[in-house]
């Protein structure tokens, strides 16, 4: 199920870069954290990467999205459940986390399994319970008939090790205690929290029309799953997971984290509503939910301005 095709913007050189920038990038943020800008700076770098985050939507989804049309339809999608999401005008770590999140998941695809996981470690410097989305990856992949285990097992924990020595080894460097860098990083992972049912009634009622317009697309993919070739296939199973595993990690940690999770399933969400809506928009149940959905948003946006 590899998919190789140059024209759906896979550039390694790209993606090394972009990995090096991120890890550097986490480097960073561990010396002089995010908080301590000034509004207008965290602003404005948080447009920046909400830019980033919605370029790399439209290149990372042309695995299941084969159409222009498609791609700037999860952009679209995309950058509403973005704007939906408390505090992700303003830079954080999430941010950075969702953007290595979906280039893991888009390397994953192309079967380079220690860049996919280089990319999920990276995620999870950023917001640490992305590693149990790792971990659990490699428990898929190991059940699911995965040929060469041992080599591929290699390639999955070096993947995974490696920006942690690198990220340790230079906070050592700079006379940090690693120690402390890693208590603190471990009570981020298991820091869980289950989220409550509370808040403002156009969010509940957005959060309600996304779980089950998103529950309905999953139940009609796997119906017509056959009716699909095998890259087209793997990549929908994929992308069904990652929005799975994103809506548990929000139910997990939203409450006991202090940035917006809902960035992190923001985009992967948007990406399979996309290919949802593109598939299956003529029947009349789904244009239904498409409207829905668009007045929740938009009554979402209202409901911030009703006190």
């Amino acid at each position: 199920m590899v998919l190789r095709s140059d024209s759906l913007g896979y550039n390694r050189v790209a993606l090394y870069i972009v990995a090096l920038f991120l890890l550097i990038s986490s480097f960073f943020m561990e010396l002089m954290p995010a908080e301590g800008l000034s509004l207008s700076a965290s602003v404005i770098l948080g447009l920046v990467a909400d830019v980033l985050l919605l370029t790399t939507v439209y290149i990372t989804s042309g695995s299941l999205l084969q159409k222009p049309s498609e791609r700037m339809l999860a952009v679209a999608l995309s950058a509403a459940f973005l704007m939906a999401a408390d505090g992700a005008v303003c830079i954080n770590r999430i941010h950075i986390a969702a953007i290595a999140l979906l280039w893991a998941q888009f390397c994953l695809l192309k079967e380079q399994y220690f860049t996919a996981f280089f990319m999920m470690a990276l995620s999870a410097m950023f917001f640490p319970p992305v590693i149990w989305i790792a971990l659990l990856v490699i428990i898929l992949m190991l059940t699911a008939g995965l040929t060469d285990k041992i080599r591929n097992i290699l390639k999955f924990l070096g993947g995974l090790l490696t920006p942690y020595i690198l990220l340790f080894s230079g906070l050592y460097l700079f006379g940090h205690n690693v120690f402390n860098h890693v208590c603190r990083y471990w009570a981020a992972v298991s820091d869980i929290n289950y989220i409550s049912l509370s808040g403002s009634i156009s969010s509940l009622f957005l959060g309600f029309c996304l779980l089950l317009i998103t529950v309905h697309a999953i139940i009609m993919f796997s119906i017509r799953m056959k009716e699909y070739g095998i890259a087209q296939s793997y990549a929908l199973k994929m992308q069904i997971i990652n929005v799975l595993v994103c809506i548990v990690e929000f139910f997990l940690f939203a409450a006991s984290s202090k940035y917006p999770v809902a960035v992190l399933g923001a985009c992967p969400m948007g990406i399979l509503l996309a290919r949802y809506f593109s598939s299956y928009g003529r029947q009349a149940l789904v244009r239904v939910e498409m409207i829905i959905l668009l007045c929740a948003l938009v009554l979402y946006r209202l409901g911030n301005f009703i006190v």
